[in-house]
């Protein structure tokens, strides 16, 4: 199947060969015509399927339909009036889509806006002097933006949630139920868009979007790795970890790659370290507790400059870095779906990738259930937990048993150190002799004429 019978509008048409895009993913040739219809979807499909497209083609296609069947008006109508909303976790995933729709209305004329912290946007500026076709946004800037009436979402017609799953699990519900409340629901058509299953936004249709009646489509491959992920375990001890990061990345690690931690104290820790062992290597730091101006410079370096990113999982959802070659988990995640979306940055579009693992004696219970999220996956499983693997970390644990030889070494070894202790004290005295003879003659005789007064006796001498 081309395109070209999915979509029709020649502006939109135009992005797809200009990118030399000529067929649609299995998810795409499901879900496009769907929003073109005018349906909502829940989408569930693997990373690297082909999700934002299955989106952003239907958006800006609807919306130039929209243009010629409704001509704009006066345009004061609609500053800061949003026709789509396209809601993203994190700025890095909102920089990253403002990218893919930037593109496609490079061809197809619209407006398209970030709105993100660390962008340094005004928003009132946005309802002042814009008229706005496409907004993508965080939900926490957002939902700040519509209390201070800053921003109108009466006119928008699609709302788009990508990592529909991760917006409820970093807590944005309450932003959620502002946003779409500030929307008119009889007008609105929803796109929810995901890799994993979550219990939290099938609650959150069933209370929220309880109006909305979705077409569902839950790929048989999700919680999937795809096929072009090659798996490596390293078993190590903590102890080891940071010496093996330094070993893979002077003898493996080639081309562009991320170093996957699970706490922002050690993103800067091993930034730090790596940088001084390898000082002409390119390395850059991301999490969240870094300023957003920071975290804006550090990844837009890395993605033009290159090297590696020491990151928390702020960089595991979404995002799609063209040449990206192998990913490294330093620490395996605290929840198994992780694993799935780190991974899932490498191998995508069909290119081969590499995931390397630090697995450490206490992984035993997450490696299970990483095991169990991606089902029977053989190829790309983590190895299972094989005592065996840690049979020379155990011995090298475990004290020696000592032998009649190491006895004797042992109180030799004793008998010189009490030996060097007599030896330090008798220096010392030594010491203090040759200070007291050093004395100047005139204060020692001066001392002995003070002792004789004392005592009655020439020269101090006493009975």
């Amino acid at each position: 199947m081309s395109f070209e019978k999915v979509l029709s509008h020649p502006q939109v048409l135009a992005f797809l060969e200009e990118h030399k895009l000529k067929s649609p993913t299995p998810i795409q040739t499901q879900v496009i015509p769907d929003l073109i219809k005018g349906k909502s979807v829940n989408v569930i499909a693997k990373t690297g399927s082909g999700k934002t497209l299955s989106f952003a083609l239907p958006v800006c296609e609807l919306l130039k339909q929209d243009e010629e069947n409704f001509p704009m008006g006066d345009k004061k109508e609609f500053l800061g009036k949003p026709r789509a909303l396209i809601l993203a976790p994190t700025r890095e995933l909102g920089l990253q889509l403002h990218k893919v729709f930037k593109s496609i209305a490079h061809h197809a004329k619209m407006r398209v806006r970030l709105l993100a912290g660390g962008e340094g946007a005004k928003t009132n500026h946005l309802l002042a002097r814009d008229v706005i076709d496409i907004l993508i946004a965080t939900p926490g800037r957002l939902s700040s933006a519509l209390k201070k009436k800053e921003l109108n979402l009466k006119n928008v017609k699609y709302l788009i949630m990508d990592e529909a799953d991760q917006l409820l699990d970093m807590g944005f519900r309450r932003d959620l139920v502002n946003i779409y409340g500030s929307t008119d629901a009889s007008l609105v058509h929803v796109g929810l868009f995901s890799a994993t299953h979550s219990e939290n936004l099938d609650e959150f249709c069933k209370t929220v979007f309880n109006d909305i009646e979705f077409n569902n489509y839950n790929s048989q491959e999700k919680n999937k790795l795809t096929q072009s992920v090659r798996t490596f375990n390293i078993y190590v001890t903590d102890k080891e970890k940071n010496a093996m990061t330094e070993a893979f990345i002077k003898n493996q690690a080639k081309g562009r790659g991320i170093i996957f931690v699970n706490k922002h104290e050690t993103v800067d820790a091993l930034f730090l370290e790596l940088g001084e062992k390898f000082s002409k290597m390119k390395f850059h730091a991301l999490h969240g507790e870094m300023e957003a101006k920071d975290r804006k410079k550090n990844y837009d370096r890395f993605l033009k400059e290159g090297g590696i990113l020491i990151s928390t999982d702020i960089t595991a959802r979404g995002m799609h870095i063209d040449d990206l070659v192998w990913i490294m988990n330093y620490d395996l995640p605290f929840e198994a779906v992780y694993y799935i979306h780190r991974c899932g940055r490498v191998g995508r579009m069909s290119n081969e990738g590499f995931a390397y693992n630090l697995v450490t004696p206490k992984d035993i219970n997450i490696v299970n259930r990483i095991n169990e999220a991606i089902k029977n996956q053989s190829a790309l499983k983590l190895t299972s937990f094989d005592e065996g693997k840690f049979a020379s970390v155990k011995a090298a644990a475990k004290p020696k048993v000592s032998t009649k030889l190491d006895k004797k070494k042992k109180k030799l070894d004793e008998l010189k150190e009490k030996v060097h202790k007599k030896k330090k004290v008798s220096d010392r005295k030594h010491l203090k002799t040759i200070k007291s003879t050093s004395t100047p003659r005139y204060k020692r005789t001066q001392n002995k004429k003070s002792a004789a007064k004392r005592t009655g006796k020439p020269n101090g001498q006493r009975k």
